[in-house]
């Protein structure tokens, strides 16, 4: 399952208990009852449209990061570097795959490519990062990370922080 959908789902599913919990406490305190397709129509309403709106304002990231797509992300707000890589096995790709899904979680990875794409966890007050990592030629590795959401002042902080992160673990 696509992580979008599984983001959507999330948020229905904390909108769904919020409402539940709601209409719970009305029945009880106020004894007011509620038709079937009213209840149908208020979930639709407030526990659908706005989770599918905030999947919506973050899809693009969200599928670049599980597409086959090989080329480096484009987005707002992203940070780049050129970092050192010296594989200690016959085998870079595989180690460096083997180092980031360690501390990351891994959305994508292409061997003949020599791509990897992964994120960091999103929490419901925090969408997290999400970051490109290519190995080049002379044990060199490009690596991005771009934030999901751009106009929050403490993704500044969290991209700095993963590409440390990043370093310390690609770089001896």
């Amino acid at each position: 399952m696509k992580f979008t959908t599984k983001l959507f789902l999330a948020w229905t599913s904390i909108f769904l208990i919020f409402y539940i919990a709601v209409i719970g406490i009305i029945g009880v305190f106020w004894g007011i009852r509620i038709q079937f397709w009213q209840l149908l129509l208020v979930f639709l309403i407030a526990g659908v449209l706005p989770p599918a709106f905030l999947t919506w304002l973050f899809y693009r990231k969200l599928d670049y990061m599980e597409s086959d797509k090989h080329d480096p992300p484009t987005f707002s707000g992203l940070k780049k570097t050129t970092l050192n890589f010296n594989a200690r096995s016959d085998n870079p790709y595989a180690e460096m795959l083997q180092k980031i899904d360690r501390n990351f979680i891994v959305s994508y990875s292409d061997k003949e490519n020599q791509v990897v794409k992964f994120r960091t966890d999103s929490r419901i007050m925090a969408w997290g990062v999400c970051g490109y990592v290519k190995m080049l030629d002379s044990g060199k590795v490009e690596a991005i990370v771009y934030p999901m959401n751009t106009d929050s002042k403490r993704e500044e902080k969290v991209l700095l922080q993963t590409l440390r992160l990043l370093k310390s673990v690609l770089e001896p």
